[in-house]
């Protein structure tokens, strides 16, 4: 297990999360790096356990859970999480909880059953995330820790619509069972192919129906954008307005699962800019439109989640 250099971070983000690459260019200097070595760290974990479904990958893991838990890291790769978070009193509990379900994610063929679930799990691989990411921008308190989870939750529900044929490749349905009338991740890649109309048709009315509820998170997360300082605010309004641009332009083609990753051009990645800087952010447009009744309820418990 190798996670960047610090001074290889940057890239490191800019290779394998161009949209959050992008965004950090509107971050100030500092908080950009230090985001970027929590990224390097939070991909390597998400490596290990997107590689195969493996049991040695779930021994390393472990091994850096309890490493996390002692504070006595016996690599680099730990020694700098342990680092960064020491340096921003990052949330303890938020780290296990994102080792844990990624070591879930290691041994399972992942078949995710229901809303709840997806919930969990989405705050598990990004939802902690987005707490440990909050003091590194400057925000703190419970409001600004929720509305971060919240926008990890969101990217995360973006990413699982955009990846479902990746996914189902590895042997992974995150998209809830009941859904999509429990198909299989196999039975998802047959319907990827010539035919397979019916189960095509409704996966991507699932991929619909998650990006609706993707809205209801980045809704509720920008609640929490001013609670950002005011000089990291707008790279986070950019970063969430181009990841959620992801799931906008799957709208666009009416959720076509079956032709693989979604990317968001660079020109409209300098649209999305402009608006912000405008003070017309396209999260904080989609408040009116949805409601925040029951978005914690699944989340009751979990660390900066209420």
């Amino acid at each position: 297990m190798i996670i960047a250099a610090k001074s290889d971070a940057t890239r490191t983000m800019r290779r394998n999360g161009q949209s959050f690459w992008f965004a950090s260019l509107f971050l100030p200097r500092q908080v950009a790096a230090d985001a970027a070595r929590l990224y390097a760290f939070c991909r390597t974990m998400d490596d290990l356990a997107d590689v195969a479904v493996s049991e040695e990958s779930k021994v390393v893991l472990s091994q850096v859970r309890e490493e996390l838990r002692s504070g006595v890291a016996s690599t680099p790769d730990v020694e700098e999480f342990l680092t960064l978070a020491k340096q921003y009193s990052l949330p303890g509990e938020a780290a296990d909880y994102l080792i844990a379900t990624f070591m879930q994610d290691a041994t399972t063929e992942m078949h995710i059953e229901d809303e709840d679930q997806l919930l969990r799990y989405c705050y598990g691989v990004a939802g902690t995330v987005g707490c440990m990411m909050s003091p590194i921008l400057g925000a703190r308190g419970r409001q600004a820790s929720e509305a971060a989870v919240h926008l990890g939750i969101a990217m995360q529900m973006t990413n699982i619509a955009r990846d479902v044929l990746e996914d189902a490749g590895n042997g992974r349905r995150y998209l809830p069972g009941c859904w999509v009338h429990h198909l299989t991740a196999h039975q998802i890649l047959v319907a990827s192919g010539i035919g397979g109309s019916d189960a095509k048709a409704t996966i991507a009315g699932a991929v619909e129906r998650l990006l609706e509820l993707a809205d209801r998170y980045y809704a509720s997360a920008s609640l929490g954008f001013d609670l950002i300082p005011s000089r990291a605010r707008r790279g986070i309004e950019i970063a969430a307005a181009v990841y959620r641009e992801i799931g906008a332009e799957q709208r666009r083609n009416h959720g076509a699962w079956w032709h693989g990753r979604v990317r968001v051009s660079l020109p409209r990645k300098l649209w999305i800019v402009t608006q912000v800087y405008l003070g017309r952010s396209p999260i904080r447009r989609i408040k009116a439109k949805v409601g925040f009744d029951g978005l914690s309820q699944a989340l009751v418990g979990l660390p900066g989640a209420q």
